[in-house]
């Protein structure tokens, strides 16, 4: 493994325990690390001893005009544009995970250049069921735009619909930077 790649497994692992930590806020389940692989990127144990993959993925506008928009913009994006993004990804991500037969896998897609515009989408239930046919256990999006002044990621859930919309989290309502 070259240092390039041991660094980007260092930050994958630094992304995942910011989940973990929110997904233990927002579900009262507290998942730990059993190992990491590839595919999926990590497999996780919940407290009743059940295996659960994880798999982290960037939403792809990340990558388009991040340098230029960090200068020139906000960071956000209109939720149609961000949800168009996350629809993508998560297709793509279920073709690999059919291919590779995961099994128990709950995809996380990470916003980490981008934020939403309004997060009034997600009180639409109608969109709940978005993501039914995928064999995802969960989906989330994570957005790590709330990192740096509030010290936790926003959770988003998209699938199942039990679990659909933004979540109360005690750390995002406080004081910024504080």
């Amino acid at each position: 493994m070259t240092d390039d790649d041991l660094g980007k497994k260092l930050v994958e692992e630094e992304h995942l325990l910011q989940f973990l930590h929110a997904y233990e806020t927002v579900t009262g389940i507290a998942l730990s690390i059993s190992s990491r692989s590839e595919s999926p990127d990590f497999v996780c144990t919940r407290p009743s001893g059940e295996h659960v993959g994880v798999e982290l993925a960037r939403s792809p506008h990340d990558y388009e005009t991040r340098v230029d928009d960090r200068i020139w913009t906000d960071r956000t994006l209109s939720s149609f544009d961000l949800l168009a993004s996350v629809a993508s990804i998560v297709a793509t991500k279920e073709q690999k995970r059919q291919s590779n037969h995961w099994q128990n896998t709950i995809l996380v897609v990470e916003l980490l250049d981008y934020s939403f515009d309004s997060l009034r989408w997600a009180s639409d239930t109608s969109l709940a069921d978005d993501f039914s046919d995928t064999g995802f256990l969960e989906i989330w999006l994570a957005d790590h735009s709330t990192v740096g002044p509030f010290g936790e990621v926003r959770l988003i859930g998209l699938y199942p619909s039990r679990i659909f919309g933004v979540h109360r989290q005690p750390a995002l309502e406080g004081k910024p930077y504080g």
